[in-house]
């Protein structure tokens, strides 16, 4: 399948979810390094580490969503006369 898909072009609504998908890929970096620290400081049993790990989990989540809500959608084919000539 060679064939290339025909996009529309991104409205505001997708520029803004783009931005929004990299802000919170970005701030999952951050998330991560607290929740290392977390881990390394504290251990598993404390109640901030789980929550930092609820934050990364929400961070990705949400970047993935965003990034895919940000998609434009395929041009559709043309319509085809469907119509029924009555008898």
């Amino acid at each position: 399948m060679t064939e290339e898909i025909i996009r529309k072009p991104r409205h505001i609504g997708h520029k803004i979810a783009m931005v929004c998908a990299v802000l919170c890929g970005l701030m999952m970096i951050p998330a991560i390094g607290v929740f290392g620290w977390f881990l390394f400081t504290r251990g598993l049993a404390d109640t901030w580490t789980p929550s930092m790990a609820a934050v990364v989990a929400f961070f990705g989540c949400c970047a993935g969503v965003l990034h895919a809500v940000s998609i434009p959608q395929p041009v559709l084919p043309p319509m085809e006369d469907t119509s029924v000539e009555p008898k």
